[in-house]
């Protein structure tokens, strides 16, 4: 007696099974969680981490230090609070470097970010035309924390500066005319900045196609 069609396919089902061992397929793994301390600033929320090819470290907010070990901003209990910015001589030692330098001429461009962050330099500012204005954008490193006066022979050109690696507009802490100890520099624009940290300098829009400027660190 020949075998139903039904047999023959359990039959064949059978053998297929037992070619393949008969195991059920290997579970999927569902995807493992990313490690917060990998996706997460350790630094936070009281400052924020800088990785950096020499290590990374803590670039920790106002009123707080970076931990003796480990990446961590704890509370500073030598902090006290600034009762205003101060723009030290208003600009007197500035102008000193107007007439006596040294000096140095740099030129804006769309491919790199001149640095200007020599100690005591007079700098030539030549901007790049943008729609009808000038404008140029500089790289900035600190070498101080503290405060830092951006001194511009025009009071009419916007400034704007920027921490690089976080893309944050740092706040002006105050702004104001010289007092008149040279022609060449008019106007100061005060920072607070940090020791280490990279800052992008952007002067402009103005119809001014060149600037004189000094940059300092007051003591």
């Amino acid at each position: 007696m020949r075998p139903s069609l039904h047999v023959l396919a359990l039959a064949a089902c059978a053998m297929a099974l037992a070619a393949c061992g008969g195991d059920d397929p290997a579970p999927i793994e569902p995807p493992q969680p990313e490690d917060p301390a990998q996706s997460s600033d350790p630094c936070a929320p009281n400052g924020h981490v800088h990785r950096e090819p020499t290590g990374d470290w803590c670039h920790c907010n106002k009123g707080y230090r970076a931990t003796a070990e480990g990446l961590a901003c704890e509370t500073d209990p030598g902090y006290v609070p600034s009762e205003g910015f101060s723009f030290g001589d208003n600009g007197e030692h500035a102008c000193w470097h107007v007439t006596n330098g040294p000096f140095v001429t740099v030129t804006a461009s769309t491919s790199r970010l001149p640095r200007v962050d020599d100690f005591h330099t007079y700098y030539t500012v030549k901007l790049r035309q943008e729609g009808g204005q000038y404008v140029g954008t500089f790289s900035y490193k600190a070498f101080a924390t503290g405060n830092f006066v951006i001194y511009l022979g025009t009071p009419d050109v916007p400034v704007t500066l920027v921490e690089t690696a976080v893309q944050t507009t740092l706040t002006p802490a105050g702004t104001r005319a010289t007092d008149n100890h040279c022609d060449g520099l008019k106007h100061m624009v005060g920072y607070e900045l940090t020791d280490r940290v990279q800052y992008t300098l952007t002067l402009g829009p103005t119809p001014l196609p060149e600037l004189g400027m000094v940059i300092e660190h007051l003591p």
